[in-house]
């Protein structure tokens, strides 16, 4: 089931005491698709995948994306734990990256994340080919 299908942008300033995603404006294509609502009896450890893309419109997401992907979850109401977060590269060797987050600390109950990204297994590869 689609949650969401369309072009999600901030502007870059601090809105009602919360930090901005980053301080440059810019705007990403997201998708959002939420998998265990299906009804086919499979369960998934990670039911929701989150495919962002470049519009080129702004500042890249690269050094912000747990900013994005906290200011997501709340948004939707997704748990950062659960969601496949998938960005495609297209003219790369492995265009399809995943995105994973390691807690690295707490400060004042906002919880900071370092990111990696690896290249998608066949398998979650052929997953998001199906459902984008």
């Amino acid at each position: 089931m689609i949650v969401y299908d369309g072009e999600y942008s901030w502007k870059g300033n601090a809105v009602r005491q919360e930090r901005p995603i980053s301080w440059w404006a810019s705007s990403y294509h997201l998708k959002i698709v939420d998998l265990g609502r299906r009804a086919d009896g499979v369960v998934y450890l990670k039911p929701v995948i989150v495919k962002i893309h470049d519009t080129g419109r702004g500042a890249s997401v690269v050094n912000c994306l747990p900013d994005l992907a906290k200011r997501i979850c709340v948004e939707f109401g997704l748990d950062l734990n659960r969601v496949l977060w998938v960005e495609e590269v297209p003219g790369e060797d492995s265009p399809i990256q995943v995105a994973s987050f390691e807690a690295i600390a707490n400060v004042a109950g906002d919880v900071l994340y370092k990111t990696a990204w690896r290249s998608a297994t066949a398998q979650e590869a052929e997953l998001i080919h199906t459902h984008f």
